[in-house]
């Protein structure tokens, strides 16, 4: 399952391109993490920015070969929890694919919840390793950025379906605005966070599922994950925007999903911020922006 709706322009009214170069993609990092410090920020986001503060400290910067294959040296060198950050949307990865210790503790939070005892939450982690450890991650993105993540199906023996998300990764191009690029990370990073926070993506029943409510659900989660992320990525570029005037003459996709949702659903701190219902999906569609989650 991949995340990749960055609030940015459409390749006609914008130029970028891949940048092998972790140096400068620490600095657009650095800048993201100092970005959501800023109490223009914080007052917006609330508890939201904190949050995307500790996963953007987790990016880790990193290098692929002309083949678009990422470093196995730098991916196995890096922290457990780290976040590959790759200067490109076109890449594959043949390690850091399974769950981090971090997803895997919201998991078994998840699932204890759920009424699952050890056992379950024991076989689940055995099963997820073994299924992760043959698989690779092939993106071929032809936009500004992505945050894919390889979702892996497990049927239990006691009867229980589970989709898990795997490691999340972030693929970014670069433009020739750095506030933007900033606020493209951000974007990444919400739903880095998502991967993160709640990387059970669902738990129900074998008799329970089928394709449409399957269908239904995926709808619906990923508009709710887009809504977050959009509005984080508004919030960014206007940030920039009102205090550097430095955004340059683009129009971004992410104000317009962000006005939408903020007139029906309120502000970001508010309970139901980034509730899925007809009205809001109804004035999407109507204002051309159902392609962010269809």
């Amino acid at each position: 399952m991949s995340e990749r709706r960055p609030g940015s322009t459409s390749p006609t009214r914008q130029r970028w391109h891949p940048i092998n170069n972790p140096a400068e993609l620490g600095r657009i990092q650095d800048q993201l993490v100092e970005t959501l410090d800023r109490p223009e920020i914080t007052d917006k986001l609330g508890g939201l920015a904190l949050e995307l503060a500790e996963v953007a400290q987790q990016l880790h910067p990193v290098t692929y070969n002309r083949d678009g294959i990422v470093s196995a040296d730098e991916l196995l060198a890096s922290d457990s929890n780290s976040i590959p950050l790759v200067g490109n949307t076109k890449f594959t990865s043949h390690f850091k694919l399974a769950p981090t210790p971090m997803q895997f503790e919201a998991m078994g939070s998840k699932l204890a919840h759920e009424g699952y005892g050890e056992a379950v939450i024991r076989q689940l982690g055995s099963v997820l390793d073994n299924k992760y450890s043959s698989k690779k991650m092939e993106t071929n993105y032809a936009g500004l950025a992505v945050c894919p993540s390889l979702a892996t199906y497990v049927t239990l023996a006691q009867g229980g379906v589970f989709c898990a998300a795997g490691q999340p990764y972030i693929g970014m191009n670069l433009t020739h605005i750095q506030p933007l690029n900033v606020a493209v990370v951000a974007h990444e990073v919400a739903h880095a966070l998502d991967y993160i926070k709640h990387p059970l993506l669902y738990v129900c029943d074998k008799e329970d599922l089928s394709a449409v409510t399957l269908a239904d659900f995926k709808s619906h989660l990923k508009l709710a994950r887009e809504l977050k992320a959009y509005a984080v990525g508004d919030c960014i570029e206007k940030y920039f925007s009102d205090t550097h005037g430095s955004m340059g003459h683009v129009e971004l996709v992410s104000h317009k999903v962000e006005a939408i949702r903020q007139e029906v659903n309120g502000p970001v701190t508010s309970k139901d911020a980034f509730a899925v219902h007809d009205d809001l999906v109804k004035r999407l569609i109507a204002a051309g922006l159902g392609h962010i989650y269809q």
